[in-house]
């Protein structure tokens, strides 16, 4: 069946998954209070180039987090610093006034404070590391003082800059002794997010931590450790398959298929339970979805050879596409649904080129299931990549929820009296 025909079976796909979920998995069923569920969004401070989406773009009636991406980190001092000045500090948007008195900041850091006096439950938060910056982590983690600097300085950047939090996205850990130091650095910062919400008479600031899905990548953590300092864990759903393996398959599906393995080398139903059986609190685990999809070129389709990417992708990345962009130009593509493993591809039989990406009705199977779960809710990345309306993986996965009002609900801080920028402190009055 083509996509656009499968819009109109949406509420019978998501129907009929409860039942999927329920008896052939064995997934049991958690007990999230009302109001308490997470709907995640990271947003990077590249988006205002190539993909020209801005902070006022976000849509956050349906977040209840957005997570600005990313800061740096030094590794010879272990200084936090921001990874581009002119847009998180300095781009003009409407109504910028660089000439006032004072000192004061623009940019995305204050569009982002001014998204949350719109919407006073949206909590932003800054990621560090990512893929680019991770391995400045590496020195940092094995010095006391480094770790100290780390702590401080980023913290730094949430009381001048007027976030709600610090996500760490550092998936490498590496042996027993890394670990150990991981779990320092957080409680540093949990001690420091701590007392500056004391001192101005402010509601906890968040953490939380980009965790890695499959055990080759998990097996070191220590998941009672982590799991008291975080408010959150942001576990990352997707990139399960990808150029580095030998046959084509899905990157982001809940379930391992039985009927056909080699399509699902990772699944994220089984390191969730791992992550709740060594230690994890279900509710902070909030289950990453990918809003862009990855190709399979000279393939016959899940779990068989393919040979390359393609050349094709959103800005010229090969392989990779944007899910706006969605079906993909020049493709006689049709997309199919498997809600039984909670994965979605489509596929052009004449060119044998296979996408693997999220449609509406699995994201509405996703978002069913971190409710069975007991999950904490979902999280994008990332969000300049969704649709609009109806097509919309974010706010379909709302609905599913309940709607807006069914989300979290606890409210962002607007008082920054320490911080160094004058409109900021003044919260943009």
């Amino acid at each position: 069946m083509h996509f656009l025909g499968l819009l109109s079976a949406l509420s019978a796909v998501a129907a009929a998954s409860a039942s999927v979920i329920d008896h052939k998995h064995h997934v049991r069923r958690g007990s999230l209070k009302s109001n308490s569920t997470r709907n995640v969004a990271y947003y990077s401070n590249w988006d205002i180039y190539s993909a020209k989406y801005l902070v006022t773009d976000v849509p956050a009636k349906d977040l209840t987090h957005l997570i600005y991406a990313f800061a740096n980190i030094s590794s010879t001092t272990g200084k936090v610093s921001l990874s581009d000045e002119y847009a998180d500090l300095q781009y003009q948007y409407p109504g910028d006034d660089p000439s006032a008195p004072g000192t004061n900041v623009y940019g995305n850091v204050k569009q982002l404070f001014l998204l949350k006096k719109k919407q006073r439950n949206l909590k932003t938060m800054i990621s560090i590391g990512g893929a680019t910056y991770s391995e400045y982590m590496v020195p940092v983690l094995a010095s006391e003082s480094l770790r100290e600097t780390f702590a401080q300085s980023a913290v730094d950047l949430v009381t001048n800059l007027g976030f709600d939090g610090i996500d760490i996205d550092y998936e490498s850990i590496s042996s027993a002794a890394q670990m150990e130091q991981f779990t320092d650095l957080l409680r540093k910062l949990r001690t420091r997010l701590d007392a500056f919400a004391a001192n101005i008479s402010a509601s906890p600031f968040s953490l939380s931590f980009a965790a890695p899905m499959g055990s080759s990548y998990y097996g070191l953590l220590d998941f009672p450790s982590i799991d008291k300092y975080l408010d959150f864990w942001n576990l990352m759903g997707y990139a399960y398959t990808g150029s580095w393996n030998t046959d084509a398959g899905f990157q982001a599906n809940l379930f391992n298929s039985t009927k056909n393995p080699l399509s699902t080398p990772i699944d994220s139903n089984t390191s969730i339970h791992y992550y709740i059986a060594h230690g994890a609190t279900p509710s902070k685990l909030v289950l990453g979805c990918p809003l862009y999809g990855v190709s399979f070129n000279n393939t016959a389709g899940p779990g068989k050879p393919f040979h390359g990417l393609g050349t094709e992708g959103t800005f010229g990345q090969a392989g990779l596409w944007n899910y706006n962009d969605l079906p993909a130009p020049g493709f006689n593509a049709t997309t199919f649904e498997l809600p039984e493993i909670g994965a979605s591809y489509s596929y052009d039989p004449k060119k044998k080129y296979m996408i693997s990406y999220d449609t509406p009705n699995i994201a509405a199977v996703k978002a069913e299931y971190t409710q069975e779960m007991g999950l904490g809710g979902l999280m994008w990345w990332e969000v300049s990549m969704d649709k609009t309306g109806i097509s919309s993986l974010i706010s379909t996965a709302v609905k599913k929820f309940g709607g807006a009002n069914a989300l979290d609900q606890s409210l962002n801080n607007l008082n920054y009296p320490t911080s160094k920028y004058d409109n900021l402190k003044a919260g943009f009055a």
